[in-house]
């Protein structure tokens, strides 16, 4: 579908440089994929935290490179940031899976958080469904999973830059619906709900009632990174 001649020429409009730090370089430059590579995955819990919000695991915190991979990736289409991404999504998705109770044999579903039709549209992809088939491609030798676009936005919300938490909240309130013809085969494995960002928890904890209130077994959700304002780190209690 052309994606890997988009993904050269964005790089290009970027220009030669890391997207990480900024130095000389085609791409992410070798000190920034280790850097990023040695981030500790951890359980992370918002703050206020929103009631029935899901068990999450983020690969790291919201710091400028982890903003300029992001933003880079989802804003300005630099596909070739994609495999690193997924990467970091994965290892949040394996700390949720291996510090969670999950029955023996248990087959995992990542279901993606939508994106906005106009922003699909705009940029050509989905950007978080992207990041999900490249976290579960990386999971596969170690757990069968898949991916399924469950979720689909049931309403219009207004933009949440600007608003606080319980502005969130209020606006994200049964946005979500699960999508009908796609319920009924996941209800018996676990549900990890990914996306890339975390600040206040409103999206994951909108997206957990959907997939509940449909019967599905939610796990928890796993992020590539979480706001350090607004999120504390957990314990890690795996030994």
């Amino acid at each position: 579908m052309g994606m890997g001649w988009w993904a050269a020429a964005g790089d290009l409009l970027l220009g030669a440089r890391c997207q990480a730090c900024l130095r000389p370089w085609w791409g992410l430059c070798p000190a920034c994929r280790a850097s990023l590579r040695s981030r500790t995955p951890r359980g992370t819990r918002p703050t206020p935290c929103p009631v029935g919000f899901p068990p999450t695991s983020t690969a790291g915190w919201y710091d400028e490179p982890m903003r300029r991979l992001i933003v880079g990736h989802k804003e300005r289409q630099a596909l070739g940031l994609a495999p690193m991404l997924g990467e970091l999504l994965a290892t949040a998705c394996w700390h949720l899976i291996r510090t969670r109770v999950a029955p023996a044999e248990a087959e995992f579903t990542l279901v993606p958080i939508p994106s906005a039709r106009a922003a699909v549209r705009s940029r050509g992809y989905d950007a978080t469904a992207v990041l999900a088939r490249r976290a579960a491609a990386l999971l596969r030798p170690a757990a069968p999973v898949r991916v399924r676009r469950l979720l689909r936005h049931h309403r219009g919300v207004h933009d949440q830059s600007g608003l606080d938490a319980a502005a969130r909240q209020r606006n994200l309130a049964d946005s979500l619906r699960v999508r009908d013809a796609a319920a009924g085969a996941t209800r018996q494995g676990m549900i990890i709900i990914v996306d890339d960002l975390v600040t206040t928890g409103a999206t994951l904890t909108e997206a957990s009632r959907a997939l509940t209130a449909a019967g599905m077994a939610v796990l928890g959700a796993a992020t590539i990174a979480a706001t350090r304002r607004h999120h504390a780190a957990l314990a890690d209690r795996t030994r």
